[in-house]
């Protein structure tokens, strides 16, 4: 089923590899999730600009931004929204992090205020196509949109799904990772590229747990109910 996610919705932006929209789960045309847009080819640059995109998300930190700026930089579509709220990335305990899924309830938890700022983003758009990227367009990316989905009432299984397609999507055009003789490395590295639909949905329960939602937790971090609201017919209104 993965795959299907994968060929479907995959949107061809020279030379991105994780690039989809999200129609099917929401409205097409809306939301799409991409890696970054850095590596864009002068035919990507010209596909984005010709397919009626009003706003591109970055989420990345402003210490993985390349020497050059970002092609959209002077855009008035573009705005930095990093994920990771740096006034509290101290509280991170790498040692913690035995699985993707427990490095994702530290982020969602320690992130919150940024990624609340992320949706807020998004749902400040009224007509027009949103981007939303980081670097690979799987971790920040894929923790963000699955909230997205759950905040609409996407069924699990269906975010699972789509998180998923990003594993796929990543390996296209990749050769085999080298070793580079440190074990826990290789394998920290290789746990990084997974994208497992029971990762995403342990981070979703974890937000269940201290939550009771999705909603609750975007609320608990100042957005509104209006702004939900708006977000929701946005996404899913015909």
């Amino acid at each position: 089923m993965t795959r299907g996610v994968f060929e479907t919705r995959r949107i061809v932006w020279p030379d991105c590899r994780n690039v989809r929209d999200l129609g099917g789960q929401t409205r097409s045309g809306v939301l799409i999730r991409a890696d970054t847009l850095d590596r864009l080819t002068p035919q990507g640059l010209e596909t984005i600009r010709a397919g009626g995109i009003a706003r591109i998300v970055d989420l990345r930190s402003p210490w993985e931004m390349p020497q050059q700026a970002h092609p959209f930089q002077n855009d008035p579509s573009y705005r930095k929204m990093p994920f990771i709220d740096e006034t509290r990335d101290h509280e991170r305990k790498p040692a913690a992090e035995r699985t993707l899924a427990d490095l994702y309830r530290g982020s969602i938890d320690r992130n919150a205020r940024r990624i609340a700022a992320a949706l807020v983003g998004i749902t400040g758009v009224e007509e027009g196509a949103v981007v939303v990227h980081c670097s690979a367009g799987k971790d920040r990316t894929g923790m963000l949109i699955a909230l997205v989905l759950d905040v609409i009432g996407l069924p699990r299984s269906a975010i699972a799904e789509d998180y998923a397609a990003s594993e796929q999507a990543m390996r296209v055009g990749d050769a085999v990772l080298p070793h580079v003789g440190d074990p826990a490395h290789d394998q920290r590295r290789r746990m990084m590229r997974r994208a497992r639909p029971e990762t995403i949905l342990q981070a979703l329960e974890h937000v269940d747990h201290l939550h009771g939602s999705a909603e609750a937790y975007f609320m608990a971090s100042g957005v509104t109910a209006t702004q939900i609201r708006t977000f929701r017919v946005r996404l899913t209104q015909q």
